[in-house]
C-alpha cells in the first residue's frame, strides 16, 4: 500500500505528536471544543453529569419484524452507553460500549439468543474509545477507536439520531465501520462557508474488535464535507485499506454524498465504490441510495429511500425500496415503522415490516 493517498496521511500524521507536545505547553485554561462526532452534542443534551467534566449518557432501540416467510420477532436490538469528559483545557475523552440483540421473542422462542448458526447473536463491544486535543477548531487530533468516516451515515447511526429503523446496505459491510489509530481533523472557514475535514490512518490491530467482524488490518483515509450553503453540503470519502482475515487484498473505496434541508424537508444519500487488486469486476462492490423526509402533521415525518446494492462476489444485485413514518413524539424519543421489498434480491435481503422505538438519554 505505497499509493500517493496512504503516503499523504502517513506525512500529515507524522506532525501530531510534535503539535501535541507544542500545543500542551501553549495551552490557554478555558474550554475548546473538542469536534467529537455526531454522538457528542447529543450526550451533551441527554446525558447525566457526573462531575469533575463527565458526562454518561447512551441509547437503546428495540425492534419489531414481520418479514415474509418468517415468524413475526421482537428484538432488544442495542443498548449503549457513552462517557465522555471534557476538561478545563483542551483535552477531551469519548467512549461507547454497546450490547446488540440482547434478547429475542418471537413464535417459537423467548430469551436470549446464544444460537452460534443465528443471524442475531448477543453481542457486547467496545464501539469507540479516544482521546481528543483541541489545538484549534480548524486542526484537531484524536487517537483511538472511532467510526470510520465515511459518508454520513455510518458516524450518526445511533437509533434515535436516523429516520429508519434499518440502514442502507452499503454502508453495513463494504468497509469496516471502525478504526484504531490516529486521526486529524478540523473545520475550516471559507468566506462564509465551512470545510469540516479528517485524515485518518489506522496501522495495526483494532482494539477490542468484535468476534465475527472483519476489522481494518491497515487503512489510510481521507474525509470532506463542504458546506455549500442553502442548507446543502456535499462530502466526499476515499480509502485505502486492508482487512484482518483478507490476508494480501488491497481494497480502494470512493465515495460521494449529500444532505439538503429546508425548513422540516430533507433530502439525503450516498454513493460508495469499492474497488480489489485482484480478481474480475466481480470482486468489486458497489451501492447507492437516496432518501427524502417530509413533515406530515406535528413531529409525524413521512420517509423514503431508494437503494441499489451490487455485492462482491458472482451474486447479482438488488433494488430496494423503503416506505414508512418516524415519529419524534418527545425530545430524544423517536418511533419508526417501514415496509421493505426489493426486485432483483439476489442477496435475500429481507422484505416485509419492521418497526423500532429507540431513546437517547
Amino acid at each position: 500500500m505505497d499509493s500517493g493517498l496512504r503516503i499523504m496521511v502517513r506525512r500529515a500524521l507524522l506532525a501530531v505528536p510534535l503539535l501535541l507536545v507544542s500545543g500542551m505547553a501553549s495551552a490557554q485554561a478555558g474550554a475548546i471544543d473538542p469536534g467529537a462526532d455526531s454522538s457528542g452534542p447529543a450526550v451533551e443534551r441527554h446525558g447525566y453529569p457526573l462531575g469533575a467534566g463527565f458526562n454518561l449518557g447512551g441509547y437503546s432501540a428495540a425492534e419489531v419484524a414481520d418479514y415474509l416467510g418468517d415468524d413475526p420477532a421482537m428484538t432488544l436490538r442495542s443498548l449503549s452507553l457513552l462517557l465522555s469528559w471534557q476538561g478545563q483545557g483542551r483535552w477531551s475523552f469519548f467512549s461507547e460500549v454497546e450490547g446488540e440483540n440482547l434478547f429475542t421473542i418471537n413464535a417459537d422462542q423467548l430469551g436470549m439468543r446464544y444460537d452460534g448458526d443465528s443471524d442475531h447473536d448477543l453481542d457486547i463491544g467496545l464501539e469507540r474509545f479516544y482521546v481528543d486535543y483541541a489545538w484549534s477548531d480548524a486542526l484537531q487530533f484524536r487517537i483511538g477507536k472511532f467510526l470510520t468516516p465515511i459518508g454520513r451515515w455510518n458516524v450518526i447511526h445511533a437509533a434515535p439520531l436516523t429516520w429508519t429503523t434499518s440502514r442502507p446496505l452499503i454502508t453495513e459491510s463494504t468497509f469496516p465501520t471502525n478504526a484504531t489509530g490516529a486521526m486529524v481533523h478540523g473545520v475550516l472557514p471559507i468566506g462564509e462557508r465551512t470545510l469540516e475535514w479528517a485524515l485518518y490512518a489506522s496501522p495495526g490491530e483494532e482494539l477490542a474488535p468484535e468476534h465475527d467482524s472483519n476489522p481494518f488490518k491497515e487503512a489510510y483515509g481521507l474525509r470532506l464535507d463542504f458546506d455549500v450553503g442553502y442548507g446543502l453540503q456535499l462530502g466526499a470519502s476515499a480509502v485505502e485499506f486492508e482487512q484482518t482475515h483478507d490476508a494480501g487484498e488491497h481494497k480502494t473505496l470512493y465515495g460521494v454524498d449529500f444532505l439538503w434541508q429546508y425548513l422540516d424537508y430533507e433530502l439525503s444519500g450516498e454513493w460508495a465504490y469499492r474497488v480489489r487488486t485482484r480478481g474480475d469486476d466481480s470482486a468489486d462492490e458497489r451501492g447507492a441510495y437516496i432518501q427524502a423526509v417530509a413533515p406530515i402533521v406535528g413531529s409525524l415525518f413521512g420517509v423514503a429511500r431508494y437503494e441499489s446494492f451490487n455485492p462482491s462476489g458472482s451474486d447479482p444485485g438488488l433494488n430496494l425500496y423503503i416506505g414508512g413514518l418516524a415519529w419524534r413524539f418527545h425530545p430524544g424519543w423517536v418511533t419508526k415503522v417501514e415496509y421493505r421489498f426489493a426486485t432483483d434480491n439476489g442477496v435475500d435481503e429481507p422484505e416485509g415490516w419492521l418497526g423500532s422505538i429507540s431513546v437517547l438519554f
